[in-house]
């Protein structure tokens, strides 16, 4: 082969045919690209043709590269001359045979593609010179595709995460272009990994999701598995444990399915991280010890030191510091045998923060450094940041505010310039450590808030506990408990999924002392029972000790001094077997202060002698001061005042040896209350003189503002005034440079004490000044007792200025002080709930006038937001009035505003409001679209409540549409979302309506399973204790549909015997539990358990004789015949409604109430026919005159009825629903025999409170006869 063609050349050469002698060697070099003597004989031939002179350069060029022997190479340069010499169709044949000998360079077969497309243009082969135009195209695109990948990796590992991202998508677009479904994958792949590191999940969880989507549509498993890891990765970054596991464990499957045993330690990794982020630290082990058998297995370095940097962390948290610290050396042994940098940078930050737990700062620091080091060398600006974060933690640790403030500043900006939010998040949260500790409250807490809020965007549950636990904190140190308490709050609320009972114990703690020192006792006994128990739980037994100790002391303020011993005891046991002197005296002490309380002030003298005993047992002196203190405030109250001086001097004495100061305040604090006692107050005086002088030399004002409080007390005790007036307003002075609820607290006591003063100097204006003053910072600490004497001095004031109505309003706490609504934004927000309250409770007009004075304060203001606020009220309340018109301006207004503000939950809600507008005028098809638009913002916001409305909108208005399948899908997400977010009731409406279109489509198995759950939700709702009286009501009409649909279902399903023990479930429940709610003021606690057929039968089998069941059930009256042993014999079932259809796609929540009613009409009208034919007054006769001889208890239970009626006028119940009840109860007493007509819960019938007209029957049998054959006929026989 190769011989001929090397042999044709030769002889074209001698012919002086060079540019086809080349063609030949070129085609022989095409069939055996190896063949030397070709390509020796091609080069020679070439230098002999007339192109040496342009070849020779460049070929000796290509033998300094040494490509002079590379046979592509070669050729196609040979090709590329012949074509600039004008060899066109010699230079296509060498052209092409390049291409046939191909080459792994995308540019150099780029190069050869745009030779050949000039060649054929010059040729006139147009086609040809197209097809390789094309092809140089798309190989540019390949490139521009590659480089933009390589780009987008660089600066992710350099954490430019914005170019990386920008980078990416250009590369997903080419690939795309391309129709090159692996490069797609790559794009996408590497996309995941972009948003992952910014914190954008959704995106980050799509594109992934599109990889594995693609890998099994090429049936690449192994590109499968490594993306359903990444989505794992995403998922747990997401906080849905879950699924996480659920693709690290698909991931494990397929990895071992190939046999690749890399893979699999790959799935174990990410494994053993789930289960890390769970906090499950000892499965998450098991997982890494699996990746480092393999890694051994496998003789693979790099896969041994994941797995010993995933168990030094696990370790770690477990705080086995030593186990931790040996992992870690040996993945920092692994990186330096590698020489991989980057990984013996990570290894030292690991070691780096154990040494830093374990209190070794300078070893830590050093590690540290040797990271940033590293970092830097590499120009990895992400770990720079990190290991800036790492110094700061350290020297915060050791003290050094300023130096961490630096660090952590440092920190902040790296992560800021390369977009990493979850290291901006953690940065704030430890600059605002720093800047606490620093005295910076105000940028401690904007820092603090940081870090909440950033937390929140990334839905990072971990960090956000973190953020919620610190702002707690922070404002408890500075005495701020009412701002505190929502943050321990919001931090339990996630507990749940934190899997963290350390942190959730520790936070109990904290939250139970906020409400102990804001007053809430209850409160705090709650919590500190739940930090007990979970400290059980942890076997800890210093933390039961702490718990023990503040819950004793909680039950001590309750008054409950046999549970406050209880506890102290415990906390003296667990003290003893910890061998904790501190907790010991401290049990003894509180120990003490309850015999106080429970004025066996001897039995707390023996307990405080064994506090001083146990000091100087263990040579404490601080602990000894504390016993004389406890001493002298013993002997003090019972008036034993030499020996309680004695011992407040001892306490003196030993402060001053110790050089203790802020004890020394103290004590001088304590003999001035001896003093006082005695009413020796020059002495106290004197005392608090000195205490003052401490105090200053302290410069804490705090003690200055106690001392000043004091001494202005003594001196109104002397009855000098106006000098305590002058010490009472240097207290407000220093209360003025503190902050927090104390502080506050003790300035309105102060402007109290004025009030009492100037009333004392009969300047009773100036008293009622500050006695206005107290009242106001009484009522923003919620302080009742401080509230009261407020209203008190105010009282005293108006009355001694002859203003008694004044007076009258004050002593009867029901003053208001307007300047607690001076502000006009918190006035219009004030009229607005108040409005909302008032359309709640159907007091319309109140309502409208509160929400108009809300909007003309918001046009004043210009608020636009808040003119939107009230225009979506005023919709709301004008639609529950039945005014559509106007309510649909008002709710076009919000849109509008919403709209011109660019305010998209605005527009949702606006949309929403609108479609429910347009769907109580019956215009459905105009609320579906507005309800679509609801739906499409609320998916945008991702606003998840919204999206539940919307649904739930949305299946209603297709079900009134007849639209069933429609109705059920909506309805179907809707209730998915109410599960997920635990909204009960919605999701007990979305179940009701839910049944009732799937009874409308024929799915009646699936209807009778959704209406179970709905009336088993709306029963278990109404009946918990919390709820009030109103809110049950408002369900009450849902549950009754339910029950009765329920019944409707199960008899066409042929199950008569669940119909009845619905029937009988149903049976006006609620209005009963109601009753004993009003007549016992006590709201039944009994879990609520649903009746069933086996307790009907029970009760039937007590009876002598047959039993007959009816139940009223939307337009049917249901018939059971019972007997004892036998059980049900007959069912019957009869159609009441004449005008009515029975297809059950007609009913639904809208026409219920209608049909029971038109149903009712015509069983009353049996019954009344029949009392007029047999000559007893109608029933509607008796229930608007009383009978002479019924019993008070009758009269009393009218009158309940009564109430219960007119409280049911409100919008609480727009149906009247409970009217039939009460009318019920007359005829149950005026026919006994009827009373099991009624068994089912009702809906109203027109009123009926006067006698009605005779009627004009149209009965064809006489009216008993009809009555018997409706009710006993079907059951003879």
């Amino acid at each position: 082969w190769f011989q001929a063609y090397f042999r044709q050349g030769v002889a074209l050469q001698y012919l002086g045919r060079h540019a086809d002698a080349l063609a030949a060697f070129a085609s022989g070099l095409a069939q055996d690209p190896k063949s030397l003597q070709l390509l020796v004989g091609m080069v020679e031939a070439a230098m002999k043709s007339p192109m040496r002179e342009s070849l020779e350069p460049t070929y000796q060029q290509l033998q300094k590269m040494k490509l002079d022997k590379s046979p592509f190479v070669v050729v196609s340069v040979i090709g590329q001359e012949l074509l600039t010499a004008g060899h066109h169709g010699a230079s296509v044949v060498v052209l092409e045979a390049a291409l046939k000998i191909g080459t792994c360079s995308l540019k150099l077969r780029g190069s050869v593609f745009s030779a050949l497309s000039s060649a054929y243009w010059s040729l006139g082969n147009t086609e040809k010179s197209t097809g390789y135009m094309q092809q140089d195209l798309d190989v540019a695109k390949t490139l521009e595709y590659r480089a933009h990948g390589n780009l987008g990796s660089a600066f992710f590992s350099k954490g430019n995460y914005r170019e990386a991202l920008t980078n990416h998508r250009h590369q997903l677009v080419l690939a795309m272009k391309l129709k090159d479904r692996e490069a797609a994958s790559s794009a996408l792949s590497s996309l995941g990994h972009v948003y992952t590191a910014i914190g954008d999940y959704p995106n980050a969880l799509a594109s992934h999701k599109q990889c594995v989507l693609l890998a099994k549509q090429s049936k690449d498993e192994l590109s499968e598995a490594r993306e359903l890891g990444n989505m794992g990765a995403v998922y747990i970054a997401m906080g849905d444990f879950e699924n996480a596991v659920q693709c690290h464990e698909q991931h494990l499957k397929i990895a071992k399915e190939l046999g690749n045993k890399r893979e699999e330690a790959r799935a174990y990794s990410n494994l053993g991280s789930a289960y890390h982020y769970r906090r499950n630290f000892d499965k998450a082990m098991s997982y890494h010890n699996y990746v480092l058998e393999l890694a051994q297995e496998l003789a693979e370095k790099a896969i041994e030191m994941r797995a010993y940097a995933g168990l030094g962390h696990a370790a770690r948290c477990m705080q086995d510091l030593e186990r931790a610290k040996q992992y870690h050396e040996e993945q920092l042994h692994i990186a330096e045998s590698l020489q991989d940098r980057a990984a013996e940078g990570r290894a030292s930050s690991n070691l780096g923060i154990i040494h830093q737990m374990k209190g070794d700062y300078d070893t830590a620091l050093r590690l540290h450094k040797t990271h940033l080091s590293i970092a830097q060398e590499l120009s990895d600006y992400a770990a720079q940041g990190r290991a800036y974060g790492n110094m700061g933690n350290a020297y915060n640790a050791l003290g050094m505010y300023d130096q961490a403030v630096k660090y952590h500043r440092q920190e902040l900006q790296i992560s800021m310039e390369v977009n990493d939010r979850a290291s901006q998040a953690s940065t704030h949260g430890n600059l605002a450590v720093a800047y606490q500790a620093l005295g910076a409250h105000d940028r401690a807490l904007q820092h603090y808030q940081n870090h909440l809020n950033i937390a929140r965007e990334l839905r990072d549950i971990q960090s956000e506990a973190r953020a919620l636990s610190n702002l707690g904190n922070f404002h408890c140190s500075r005495g701020e408990y009412v701002q505190a308490a929502p943050y321990y709050e919001q931090y339990l609320r996630l507990s749940p999924e934190l899997q963290d009972m350390e942190g959730e114990g520790k936070v109990c703690h904290n939250l139970g002392y906020a409400h102990y020192c804001l007053g809430n006792y209850e409160e705090a006994v709650k919590y500190y029972e739940q930090d007990l128990a979970l400290a059980k739980d942890l076997h800890d037994k210093l933390s039961q000790a702490k718990a023990y100790c503040n819950l004793g002391l909680a039950f001590k303020a309750l008054m409950d001094f046999s549970k406050a011993e209880e506890c102290q005891k415990y906390l003296l046991s667990l003290a003893q077997s910890l061998n904790n002197s501190q907790a010991k005296f401290r049990a003894l002490g509180n120990l003490g202060d309850i015999f106080v309380c429970k004025k066996d002030v001897n039995g707390a003298i023996k307990l405080y002698e064994q506090q001083l005993n146990l000091a100087h047992h263990v040579k404490d002196r601080r602990l000894e001061a504390s016993a004389y203190a406890a001493l002298g405030s013993a002997y003090r109250m019972i008036q034993k005042c030499d020996k309680a001086l004695g011992y407040h001097t001892q306490e003196l004495e030993v402060y001053q040896e110790l050089g203790d100061m802020p004890g020394e305040c103290r004590a001088h604090g304590h003999l001035a209350a001896v003093y006082m006692s005695l009413g020796k107050y020059t002495m106290a005086f004197k005392c608090y003189e000195e205490q003052l002088e401490l105090g200053q030399k302290l410069k804490d004002p705090s003690i200055e503002a106690q001392v000043y409080g004091n001494m202005g007390i003594t001196k109104m005790n002397m009855n000098v005034m106006e000098e305590a007036i002058g010490y009472f307003e240097q207290q407000l002075a220093m209360l003025q440079q503190l902050s927090g609820n104390e502080a506050v607290l003790d300035r309105g006591r102060a402007y109290g004490n004025l009030g009492d003063c100037y009333e004392a100097l009969g300047d009773f204006e100036e008293a009622i000044k500050y006695y206005e003053q107290y009242l106001s910072v009484a009522q923003s600490l919620n302080r009742m007792q401080d509230q009261a004497k407020a209203y008190r001095g105010l009282g005293n004031g108006h009355r001694a200025m002859g203003s008694l109505q004044q007076a009258l309003v004050c002593f009867e706490k029901r003053l208001v002080v307007a300047h607690e609504l001076g502000e006009a934004f918190n006035k219009a927000q004030a009229y607005g709930e108040l409005g909302s309250l008032h359309s709640q409770l159907g007091n319309y007009e109140q309502a409208i006038s509160c929400l108009e004075r809300q909007l003309n304060i918001a046009r004043e203001m210009k608020d636009r937001a808040l003119e939107s606020d009230a225009a979506c009220g005023l919709g709301g309340v004008y639609q529950q009035m039945g005014e559509y018109d106007t309510a649909l301006q008002y709710h076009q207004l919000d849109l509008q505003i919403a709209e011109e503000t660019n305010n998209p939950t605005c527009q949702g809600r606006a949309y929403g409001n609108l479609g429910l507008t347009y769907e109580s005028l019956g215009t459905y098809e105009r609320a579906v679209v507005y309800q679509e638009q609801h739906l499409s913002i609320a998916a945008q916001m991702n606003d998840l409540v919204a999206k539940t409305v919307s649904y739930s909108s949305l299946g209603r208005t297709h079900h009134a549409l007849q639209n069933y399948s429609q109705a059920v899908m909506y309805l179907q997400e809707g209730l998915r979302l109410a599960e997920q977010l635990g909204r009960r009731e919605d999701e007990a409406k979305i179940r009701h309506g839910l049944g009732l279109s799937l009874w409308a489509s024929g799915n009646l198995e699936e209807s009778q399973h959704q209406l179970y759950r709905a009336s088993a939700l709306f029963e278990t709702i109404r009946h918990e204790v919390q709820l009030s009286i109103d809110y049950k009501l408002s369900l009450f009409d849902l549950q009754t549909s339910s029950y009765q649909a329920l019944q409707r279902v199960l008899v066409s399903l042929g199950h008569h015997d669940e119909a009845l023990a619905v029937a009988e479930r149903g049976r006006t429940r609620a209005f009963a539990d109601l009753l004993v709610e009003r007549q016992t003021g006590q709201q039944d606690s009994d879990p609520y358990s649903p009746v069933t057929i086996d307790q009907v039968l029970e009760t039937v089998n007590g009876q002598r004789g047959l039993v007959l069941y009816y139940s009223l059930a939307a337009g049917y009256l249901y018939s059971w015949l019972l007997a004892p042993g036998a059980g049900i014999l007959k069912f019957h079932e009869y159609y009441l409604g004449d005008s009515l259809t029975e297809n059950a796609g007609d009913f639904h929540e809208a026409n219920s109430v209608t049909l029971q009613t038109i149903t009712n009409s015509a069983l009353e009208q049996y019954i009344s026919s029949v009392r007029e034919a047999l000559g007893v007054d109608s029933y509607y006769t008796r229930a608007c005159a009383s009978s002479e001889t019924e019993s008070e208890a009758g009269d009393i239970m009218d009158q309940q009825f009564e109430e219960m009626n007119n409280k049911l006028n409100s919008m609480t119940d727009p149906t009247g629903f409970l009217r039939m009840d009460s009318r019920n109860n007359l005829l149950n007493r005026s026919c006994q025999s009827m009373t099991s007509l009624f068994s089912s819960a009702v809906s109203p019938v027109k009123d009926g409170t006067s006698s009605l007209p005779r009627r004009q029957t149209s009965f064809t049998k006489p009216p008993l006869r009809a009555l018997y054959d409706l009710l006993i006929g079907p059951m003879e026989g």
